[in-house]
C-alpha cells in the first residue's frame, strides 16, 4: 500500500461527519428559537391569567349584601351572586380556561384560573403545550377610607 492509499483509508471514516453536526446544530437552533418564542407566549398567557383572575375577583367582591351593609355597616359578600359575577366576567373573555375555582368567604373572593397554551416551534422537540395558572384575592371597598 502506498502512502496516498493509506491516507485515503484514514480519511474515509470521517467523511460526512460535518453533515451530522450541521443537522444537530440546526435542531438545537430550532429548540432555542422555540424556547424564546413559545416561552414568551407562555409568560404572556400566565400574566393574562393573573390579570383575568384579578378582574374576576373584583367583579365578585362587588356583590355585597346591601341591606345588611345599610342596616349595621357589616360588609358580607353574597356567595351565589359573587360566583355568578365571576363566571359572567370570565364568559365574556375570548379565552377558555380549563380550570376555574371560585372561593367566597365572608369578606373576600378568591379566583384560581388555569389553562393550557399550545406551543408552535417547540412541537419540533416534542413539547406540545404549557400549563399556566393565575390566582387573585379581592375584598370590597366601601365608603370613604383613610
Amino acid at each position: 500500500m502506498t502512502a496516498s492509499t493509506l491516507r485515503r483509508h484514514r480519511e474515509a471514516p470521517e467523511r460526512g461527519s460535518i453533515s451530522a453536526m450541521v443537522i444537530v446544530l440546526i435542531v438545537m437552533l430550532f429548540a432555542v428559537a422555540g424556547l424564546i418564542y413559545d416561552g414568551g407566549r407562555a409568560i404572556n398567557a400566565r400574566q393574562q391569567a393573573f390579570d383575568d383572575a384579578e378582574q374576576a375577583a373584583r367583579a365578585g367582591a362587588n356583590q355585597i349584601d346591601i341591606d345588611r351593609f345599610r342596616a349595621d355597616g357589616t360588609v358580607v359578600i353574597v356567595q351565589g351572586e359573587a360566583e355568578y359575577a365571576v363566571r359572567q366576567y370570565l364568559a365574556q373573555l375570548d379565552r377558555t380556561y380549563t380550570t376555574v375555582r371560585v372561593g367566597v368567604t365572608g369578606d373576600s373572593v378568591e379566583v384560581d384560573l388555569g389553562r393550557t397554551v399550545p406551543t408552535g416551534l417547540l412541537q419540533l422537540v416534542f413539547v406540545s403545550s404549557f400549563d399556566v395558572s393565575g390566582s387573585a384575592i379581592a375584598q370590597p371597598e366601601v365608603g370613604i377610607g383613610g
